[in-house]
């Protein structure tokens, strides 16, 4: 076969997913079971993007560990595994003996990933919330982008210190309600559901 390229934008090395949101992706060949540094089994899961704008665009380093510390934490890992099973279709029943052989088995396979941003190290990087089957109708970027994030999280706090050293200590009662806009100053507050105490 003699050489020949028919330019494609979306057929790129080193395409990047800009935006938070929710993208359907096939599981990397890349993908490593390893050890955390307390000695614990780790699946590091790599993901690109199979539609929409990212197409081409990776999304890396989804670490899910197995944890025994106790058994919440053991119950916990377990439902962490069998859902990204479950969500790639594995057939009820079938049983996975090793780290090694779940990275394995899940390469090339399809699911979806909730992606937020988060900082790490000083660090943006968009950071997998949750997995579920693929997407009926294409990936869904929400279009929140590293800049944005990066603005919405720098922003000065511009409430003045209190004068009332005990009256600073107190939950001031002001009928804020955590999943409603606040009006302040006549300018509108979004809250985060990751800057909720709940």
């Amino acid at each position: 076969m003699a050489f020949g390229v028919t330019v494609d934008n979306n057929n790129v090395s080193g395409q990047q997913v800009e935006e938070a949101g929710k993208y359907n992706v096939r599981i990397l060949d890349n993908s490593e079971a390893k050890k955390t540094s307390t000695g614990k089994d780790m699946a590091v899961m790599n993901y690109e993007v199979v539609d929409g704008p990212y197409a081409g665009g990776q999304i890396r380093y989804d670490n899910i560990v197995w944890d025994e510390k106790d058994e919440d934490a053991r119950k916990r890992s377990e439902r962490n595994f069998n859902t990204m099973l479950v969500a790639v279709g594995v057939p009820e029943g079938t049983k996975v003996d090793s780290i090694q052989k779940f990275v394995r088995g899940m390469a090339g396979k399809e699911l979806s990933v909730t992606v937020d941003w988060s900082e790490f190290n000083g660090k943006l990087n968009l950071n997998v919330k949750r997995r579920e089957p693929k997407l009926a109708n294409g990936s869904e970027p929400n279009g929140v982008t590293r800049d944005m994030f990066e603005a919405k999280n720098s922003a000065p706090n511009t409430q003045a210190p209190s004068s009332n050293a005990f009256a600073s200590k107190q939950p001031e009662q002001t009928g804020f309600n955590p999943f409603a806009k606040q009006a302040v100053n006549n300018s509108e507050i979004d809250i985060s559901d990751d800057d909720l105490p709940f």
